[in-house]
C-alpha cells in the first residue's frame, strides 16, 4: 500500500529531527532524562518511520542490511572496549575519564561514551530486527 504524498513528505521532514534528538539524548543523557537506550529507540524509529512511509525496498537502498549489522557490531566492540579499558584502571566500566565541572558535558566521564555506544547498538539492533521481520513477511 502506497502512502500519500503528505505522509511521505512529512516523514522526510521529521526523520532528521528524530536523528538529531537521538544524538542529543546520546550525548546529554547523563545530564537530563534519557540516555543510550532511549536514543537508540528514537534512532530506530526514524528509520522505521521512513520504511513505513516509503517502503522497505526504497529505504534499504539507503540503509543497507550489512551496514546496519556493521554498526551494531562496531558499537558492541566499542561497548566491550569501554568496559575492558575501565577494568585496566581499577574495575569493569571504571570511570577513567575524570574532570569537568558538575553539570557540564565533560562531567560524565565515560557515561556519554557509554550512551553513544548503547544508542548505536540499540538503534541498529531494532532496525535490524525490523529488517528481519520484513524479510520474513516478504517471504510468505
Amino acid at each position: 500500500m502506497k502512502m500519500s504524498t503528505v505522509v511521505r513528505t512529512t516523514t522526510k521532514l521529521i526523520s532528521p529531527f528524530l536523528v538529531t534528538y537521538a544524538v542529543y539524548l546520546m550525548i546529554y543523557g547523563h545530564l537530563s532524562p534519557g540516555g543510550g537506550f532511549q536514543a537508540g529507540v528514537v534512532l530506530a524509529v526514524s528509520v522505521i518511520l521512513l520504511i513505513t512511509s516509503h517502503g522497505y525496498k526504497k529505504v534499504r537502498k539507503r540503509f543497507k542490511f550489512k551496514e546496519v549489522g556493521m554498526i551494531e557490531n562496531i558499537s558492541a566492540v566499542f561497548l566491550v572496549s569501554l568496559g575492558l579499558i575501565g577494568f585496566m584502571f581499577g574495575g569493569f566500566f571504571y570511570n577513567f575519564l575524570k574532570g569537568g565541572k558538575f553539570g557540564s558535558l565533560l562531567s560524565g566521564g565515560i557515561i556519554p561514551l557509554f550512551n553513544i555506544a548503547v544508542g548505536l547498538k540499540v538503534g541498529a539492533a531494532f532496525t535490524f530486527v525490523f529488517y528481519i521481520l520484513l524479510r520474513w513477511v516478504e517471504s510468505d
